[in-house]
């Protein structure tokens, strides 16, 4: 943002488009000072926190790169703000005839930049302990598991998010403005599938492996393979040491919390992690124990039979 700043300094006009309602024309403008000072804040404050986060012997690995992503995001679309609405106002010479168009997509990649930080430091080691039950079945035997749950905050969420779109553009829809808000219409509309999408979910445990599919949708949300797995335990799930309550996407790790108590915790062999609110979990868990150690079995005994 200085270097650029420092080029673009003699042809700066005094206001830069800086709010796009669509796709089409800004609609509003500030002054080059001032989004200057915006912008150089949300990346200038990431930036300092990050070599703060960095320098802090205390944070673990995971928490430092969930931290340096977040950072990153925020910076990388701060600095892309500014560059886009500098350079797309140079162009024009006004700033309400700057139109947004396929250059939004540049602001959506710019919040990935969050992932070079997260990729460069160190990963934090998993710590993990296998279920020690175990089911005894015969050679030609196999088992499946599967349990419906209902997610009742992923309910509200959704009644939420409906009375909000309603409430935002039901009026511009009853009015016949739809175009100038279509954009908002489609976040809104998008969001509220997705969070319908975890009201009732059907978790599967068999010789696949796991898999939570919307019972709703009928779509597949999460998929682990039976020789992905490497440790699956039954444990008690804190919302805090997963990011929350509801859906969770951290670096490394996933989540379905629904509740604070009893849930499924797998580890892939790849050391990624994902949990599930479950109110038996001590059963699927052991049963991927099981149907997992035969398969190595099974396989081990296969390569052993191709060598002899």
């Amino acid at each position: 943002m200085i270097i650029s700043w420092w080029t673009w300094r003699d042809h700066l006009p005094a206001e830069l488009a800086s709010h796009w309602s669509s796709l089409g024309p800004a609609d509003d403008a500030m002054a080059a000072g001032a989004l200057l000072a915006l912008n150089l804040v949300l990346t200038g404050v990431p930036a300092v926190a990050g070599v703060a986060i960095g320098l802090w012997p205390g944070i673990s690995a995971r928490a430092r790169r969930g931290v340096f992503f977040f950072l990153g995001v925020f910076g990388g679309m701060g600095a892309t703000t500014w560059l886009l609405s500098v350079g797309l106002t140079i162009q024009m010479g006004d700033p309400y005839e700057v139109v947004l168009g396929p250059w939004v997509i540049v602001s959506f990649v710019a919040a990935g930049y969050g992932f070079i930080p997260f990729a460069i430091s160190p990963k934090p080691r998993l710590e993990a302990t296998d279920v020690e039950r175990r089911f005894k079945f015969a050679p030609s035997e196999s088992g499946a598991w599967s349990q419906t749950i209902t997610g009742t905050l992923f309910a509200w969420a959704t009644i939420g998010l409906i009375i909000l779109g309603a409430v935002l553009y039901g009026p511009a829809i009853i009015d016949g403005r739809i175009i100038g808000g279509l954009l908002g219409m489609i976040t809104i509309a998008v969001a509220i599938l997705v969070v319908a999408l975890f009201i009732r979910l059907r978790v599967t445990a068999d010789w696949r492996g796991l898999r939570v599919v919307s019972a709703i949708f009928r779509i597949p949300l999460k998929r682990i393979r039976l020789d992905a797995i490497d440790v699956i335990e039954a444990a008690e799930l804190r919302p805090t040491e997963w990011g929350g309550w509801g859906y969770r996407i951290m670096p490394g790790r996933s989540a379905v919390i629904l509740r604070k108590g009893p849930g499924l915790i797998v580890t892939t062999t790849n050391e990624k992690q994902f949990a599930i609110s479950l109110d038996d979990p001590e059963t699927p868990a052991a049963l991927l124990a099981t149907l997992r150690d035969n398969n190595n079995a099974a396989l081990r005994a296969a390569a052993k039979d191709v060598k002899s």
